[in-house]
């Protein structure tokens, strides 16, 4: 992947690329085999283009703990003395914990998505963390309560419909729900697709030094079970969508789902999620230009009656998303920080 070299040069992507990326956010782990000739290339084309986009950090997928293994997660709004805040973002996407790091114009300098094993690591972490950090001012809370929408849902829309539906057929559901799951093998696993989401089942295997038939059959699981989410990300500067806006509203309790079932189907939202605090809906927004960060705000405010937007925020740098160090392009590097999880300690299996 992309190491942020200024002398490094990272192309663009052409439509091909951007039928591609569609097709793995349909099915990230999709043989090449199957989703190439609704592509429009071969086999061996669309992994070689795979390979470049990988390599220059403009796509990639990771296998991340789902929600049955994540803990409590909050968005900590962050306020800096001038002049400390990349010192303080490059701080905090150091830890494990912090698993998102936006830098933002507006009423705050930072963004930063948390999460830990249990509410008290997640309330010691925040308190200490910030305590210690010199140029800190001031920090803000809001407890992520329940998500009706994430990045992973978001599409390119490169794909015609019926190039979409053809994809979808060829997603595997294979639930094992009674396979007992070895949580040492579990981790690994983890371990292994957090860095790679497209890790080759024979590749984790001669790693792990178990079966392919066990490796498959326990991703399989895990996936069913919603202890592994499988998703693809993309350089934001690339996709066509370079604007990236947070909006904190307050939406009055007895109409919080509907509004957030709406909201779900704007194209431009990437995350939104009840939150406890002074605001009760977050979003995190991919827009086209500047400006739309005003019309999508009277667009909200007009369809939705009842629905303030209380503040709003405009990222000015990602230096980690969801665990991967981004560069100042926004390309993804070779760093990865692998989330907490409810299960921290795995027991050792036995082969």
């Amino acid at each position: 992947m992309s190491t942020g070299g200024a002398g490094s040069q990272v192309h663009g992507l052409d439509e091909v690329d951007r039928r591609l990326i569609h097709a793995l956010q349909i099915n990230p782990r999709a043989r090449w085999a199957a989703i190439a000739p609704v592509v429009g290339v071969d086999s061996v084309t669309a992994a070689r283009r795979w390979e470049r986009l990988s390599r220059d950090g403009l796509a990639w997928v990771s296998g991340q703990p789902g929600p049955e293994l994540r803990g409590p997660s909050a968005i900590l709004e962050v306020q800096t003395h001038p002049g400390a805040t990349l010192d303080i973002g490059q701080a905090l996407a150091a830890d494990r914990e912090a698993f998102t790091v936006d830098l933002t114009a507006g009423g705050r300098e930072m963004l930063v998505l948390v999460t830990a094993e249990s509410l008290n690591a997640l309330t010691s972490y925040i308190m200490n963390r910030m305590r210690g950090l010199e140029g800190v001012r001031s920090t803000k809370t809001h407890l992520l309560s329940s998500p009706f929408t994430d990045a992973g849902q978001w599409r390119l829309r490169s794909l015609t419909a019926d190039e979409v539906a053809s994809i979808e057929r060829a997603v595997a559901d294979d639930r094992r729900e009674r396979l007992r799951i070895d949580p040492q093998l579990e981790h690994e696993l983890l371990q292994i697709l957090g860095q790679d989401g497209r890790a080759t089942v024979a590749a984790m295997s001669r790693t792990l030094e178990v079966s392919q038939r066990r490796v498959r059959e326990t991703m399989a699981a895990l996936t069913s079970r919603g202890r592994l989410v499988t998703r693809l990300d993309m350089a934001k500067a690339h996709s066509g969508w370079p604007v990236h806006a947070w909006y904190f509203l307050r939406v009055p309790a007895t109409i919080v789902e509907r509004v957030g079932s709406a909201l779900a189907r704007l194209k431009e939202i990437r995350l939104g999620v009840s939150t406890v605090g002074p605001y009760n809906l977050v979003l995190s927004v991919w827009m086209k230009t500047l400006a739309d960060v005003q019309r999508l705000e009277v667009a909200i405010e007009e369809r939705l009656p009842g629905v303030t937007i209380a503040d709003r925020s405009v990222v000015l740098q990602t230096l980690k998303k969801e665990g991967r160090h981004l560069d100042q392009q926004g390309n993804a590097t070779g760093v990865f920080t692998h989330l907490p999880t409810l299960f921290p300690h795995a027991t050792p299996r036995n082969d």
